[in-house]
C-alpha cells in the first residue's frame, strides 16, 4: 500500500506535468500561429498594393507613350506637308533645269514628284492637329489622377495593415474560453517604422538605431561589426533608403524658391524620362523610311610587295527619311524661372534629305618572311552628303518658354557618327542631314515658330511610385513584424482557478512573467506569453521569366521570414523603438497611429492633391476641387477613425 500510494503520487505529478506541458504547448502554438497569420496578412496587403502600383504604372507609361505618338505624327506629317516650303527656298533648287529658260527649276520638279507625299502630310496633319489640342490634356489629367490614387491607396493599405492583424488574432481565440490574444503596442510601432522606411526613409533616426544596436550587441558579447550587420539586415543596408520613391515629387513643379536645388526633384525627373525613353517603340525611337539603292565592293586587294592593301566601299544613293521622338527637357527654359527644376516634354523631329552615303573600309598589312602578316591599319570611314527635301518638328511642353528654339538644342548632325553614339532622335542627327539641319535653322523649324511647332497642352510628368535603387537589388520589402501576447491568466495550466485550481500546495505551478524586458509596457505588461512573427513581400516572376525587381510588373507576393536580429532586440527591450521613431516615452498607441497617418497625409496626400488641382485644366479644376477635398477628408477621417477605434 505504501509503495502504491508513492507511485500514485508520482503518477499524479507526471500527469499534472504532462497536462501543463500540453496546455503551454497548445497556447504557444496558438500565439505563434496568430502572429504568423497576422504578419503574413500585412505583407500580403502590401504586395497587393505593389501590384496595383505596377498595373497603374503600366497604364501611366502607355498613356504617356500615346502622347508621344501624337507628337511624332505631327512632325512626321509636317516633314511631307512642308516640302514646298523647303525646296522653294533652298538656293540650289532654284537653278533652271534647261537654261537659259527660267522654268522649270529643280524645285518645280521636286514639288511635282513629291505631290502624293505632300497630300498625305497635309491630310494627316489636319487630323492630328485638333487631336493634339485635346488629347494631351485628357491623358495628362488621367495620369495625374492615377498617380494620386496610388497615394490614397497607400494610406488605405496602411489602415488595413493596422486593422487586419487585430481581426485575425481575434479569430485565433478558442471559443467558449477566456482566451485574450492581443496585438500589442510593439506591433504598431514596428508598422510605423516600416511605413516610414517605405515612403520617407530619411525620417528614420538611424543614429539612435545604430548606437542602440551596438550597445545591445556589446552586451550580448558581440562587437561593432556585428551591430552593423544587424542594422544592415534590418534596413537592407547601413543607410536607410526609401523603398517606394515618388518618381515625380509634388514639389517638382513648384515655383517655391527653396526647391531650386532640390536634387530629389531632378533625380525623379531623370528617372521618369529614362522610363519613357527606354520604353519607346520603333516609331518613336527611330523612324527610318529610306528610299535608296546601294552597291559596293566588299574588298579590292592591292599588293605592293611587302605591303598589302585591302580596300572596300559601299555607296548608298537616294532619299533618306529619318525621324525620332524623345522625352527631354530644355536646360535653358525661360518658364522654369531660373530655379534649375527641369520641365520635361515630348520633342519630335523628322528630316528628308536627297543624297548619298559612302562607306569605305581600309586595311593595310605588312607581310615579312618568317614573321607573317602584321596588320598596320584597319579602319572604316564614311562620307555623307545630302540636300534638304523636307523637315518638320513638333514639341509639347507644360508652359511656353520650355520649348527648344534652335537646332543646337536638339543636337548636332554629327552626334550619330560613328554609329552607336547617343541618338535620342534615331538616325535623324547624322551627317547626310547636315544641310537639312542648317536650313531648318534658317526656316525657324526648331521651335521659333511657336504657333505652328509648339503645343502647350501638356500637364507635366505625373506622380507615381517606383522601386528604390537599393530594393531593385534586394527584391524584397522592409520587414513586417507583428507582436502578439496572451495574458498568463488566460493560460489554463494547473495553477489557473478556471482549470485545476492548484494555486497552492505541492502541486501548484507558479507561472512567471517576463521581468527582464525593459520595454515590457510595449507588450502590455510583463505577465504575458509573448511572440513575434515577421513577413515580407518579394518579387516573384513566373517560372522561366527573368526580370529584375521593379514596380511595373505585378509579380509581388508575400512570405514569412525569420525576424531580423534587430527586431528580436527590439522585442526583448534591448533597443528602444520609441527613440528610433522620435516618439515620447509613454505615448499612447492611438497617438502613434495618428502621427503616422498625419505623416502620410502631409507628405503624400496633401501635396498630391494640390498638384492634381493645379495641373487639371481650369474648366475641370474649379468643380473638381471641392469634390476632391471632401473625398480626401472622408478617406483620411475614415482611416484614422477606423484605426483609432480598433487600436487602443
Amino acid at each position: 500500500m505504501v509503495f502504491g500510494l508513492f507511485f500514485i503520487g508520482v503518477a499524479l505529478i507526471g500527469l499534472i506535468l504532462m497536462y501543463n506541458h500540453g496546455v503551454l504547448t497548445r497556447d504557444r502554438v496558438q500565439v505563434e500561429n496568430a502572429a504568423d497569420a497576422a504578419a503574413y496578412s500585412q505583407a500580403k496587403l502590401f504586395a497587393r498594393h505593389q501590384n496595383l502600383i505596377a498595373y497603374t504604372n503600366r497604364a501611366i507609361v502607355a498613356n504617356e507613350m500615346s502622347v508621344g505618338q501624337v507628337v511624332a505624327l505631327m512632325s512626321w506629317s509636317k516633314r511631307y506637308a512642308n516640302i514646298p516650303r523647303w525646296v522653294n527656298t533652298f538656293p540650289v533648287y532654284q537653278i533652271p533645269i534647261a537654261p537659259p529658260s527660267p522654268k522649270p527649276t529643280i524645285s518645280d520638279v521636286l514639288s511635282t514628284i513629291t505631290l502624293p507625299y505632300q497630300i498625305l502630310g497635309n491630310v494627316t496633319g489636319t487630323v492630328a492637329k485638333p487631336l493634339l489640342g485635346i488629347y494631351p490634356d485628357v491623358i495628362s489629367s488621367f495620369n495625374l489622377v492615377m498617380g494620386f490614387f496610388q497615394k490614397i491607396f497607400a494610406v488605405a493599405t496602411l489602415e488595413a495593415q493596422f486593422t487586419a492583424p487585430l481581426e485575425i488574432v481575434d479569430r485565433h481565440e478558442m471559443p467558449g474560453t477566456n482566451d485574450d490574444l492581443k496585438v500589442v503596442t510593439l506591433s504598431h510601432l514596428l508598422l510605423a517604422q516600416n511605413f516610414i522606411l517605405t515612403y520617407f526613409a530619411s525620417d528614420l533616426n538611424l543614429n539612435s538605431l545604430v548606437s542602440q544596436a551596438k550597445g545591445a550587441s556589446a552586451a550580448a558579447g558581440g562587437g561593432a561589426t556585428s551591430a552593423e550587420d544587424f542594422v544592415a539586415d534590418f534596413l537592407g543596408s547601413l543607410t536607410p533608403s526609401t523603398m517606394l520613391v515618388n518618381t515625380a515629387p509634388e514639389q517638382y513643379d513648384s515655383s517655391n524658391a527653396q526647391n531650386a536645388d532640390n536634387s530629389a526633384a531632378r533625380t525623379a525627373g531623370r528617372q521618369y524620362a529614362a522610363i519613357m525613353n527606354s520604353n519607346r517603340n520603333d516609331w518613336l525611337d527611330a523612324r527610318n523610311f529610306d528610299a535608296s539603292v546601294s552597291f559596293g565592293v566588299p574588298e579590292i586587294p592591292i599588293y605592293l610587295g611587302v605591303i598589302n592593301i585591302k580596300l572596300g566601299f559601299n555607296l548608298e544613293v537616294g532619299v533618306f527619311n529619318n525621324g525620332g521622338t524623345a522625352y527631354v527637357y530644355n536646360p535653358q527654359s525661360t518658364a522654369a524661372g531660373g530655379k534649375g527644376i527641369p520641365r520635361y516634354g515630348w520633342t519630335s523631329v523628322d528630316f528628308s534629305s536627297l543624297g548619298f552615303k559612302l562607306d569605305v573600309s581600309l586595311e593595310i598589312e605588312a607581310c615579312l618572311p618568317l614573321v607573317g602578316c602584321i596588320t598596320i591599319l584597319d579602319t572604316d570611314f564614311g562620307f555623307d552628303l545630302g540636300l534638304p527635301l523636307g523637315g518638320g518638328t513638333h514639341q509639347i511642353v507644360a508652359k511656353a518658354g520650355d520649348q527648344f528654339l534652335v537646332g543646337s538644342q536638339w543636337g548636332s548632325p554629327t552626334q550619330n557618327t560613328p554609329p552607336g553614339s547617343p541618338r535620342p532622335y534615331g538616325e535623324t542627327m547624322q551627317t547626310v542631314h547636315a544641310a537639312t539641319w542648317i536650313w531648318g535653322n534658317t526656316l525657324g523649324a526648331f521651335g521659333a515658330n511657336q504657333a505652328e511647332d509648339v503645343s502647350t497642352g501638356y500637364g507635366g510628368a505625373p506622380s507615381f511610385f517606383s522601386l528604390g535603387r537599393d530594393y531593385q537589388g534586394r527584391g524584397t520589402s522592409n520587414e513586417f513584424t507583428v507582436a502578439v501576447a496572451k495574458p498568463l491568466g488566460s493560460l489554463r495550466t494547473s495553477d489557473n482557478p478556471a482549470s485545476l485550481g492548484l494555486d497552492t500546495g505541492k502541486f501548484a505551478l507558479d507561472t512567471q512573467g517576463v521581468h527582464d524586458n525593459a520595454l515590457s509596457s510595449l507588450w502590455g505588461g510583463p505577465d504575458n506569453m509573448m511572440t513575434i512573427a515577421s513577413a515580407e513581400s518579394y518579387f516573384a516572376p513566373p517560372p522561366g521569366r527573368i526580370e529584375t525587381p521593379n514596380q511595373f510588373s505585378p509579380f509581388w507576393d508575400a512570405r514569412l521570414r525569420e525576424p531580423s536580429r534587430v527586431v528580436q532586440m527590439i522585442a526583448a527591450g534591448q533597443i528602444d523603438l520609441m527613440a528610433v521613431l522620435g516618439l515620447q516615452a509613454g505615448a499612447s498607441t492611438s497617438a502613434i497611429v495618428g502621427a503616422v497617418l498625419d505623416l502620410g497625409l502631409k507628405k503624400l496626400i496633401e501635396p498630391g492633391k494640390d498638384r492634381l488641382i493645379a495641373k487639371l485644366p481650369s474648366v475641370i479644376s474649379g468643380p473638381v476641387k471641392p469634390v476632391l477635398d471632401k473625398f480626401v477628408d472622408t478617406v483620411t477621417t475614415s482611416a484614422s477613425g477606423a484605426v483609432s477605434g480598433l487600436v487602443k
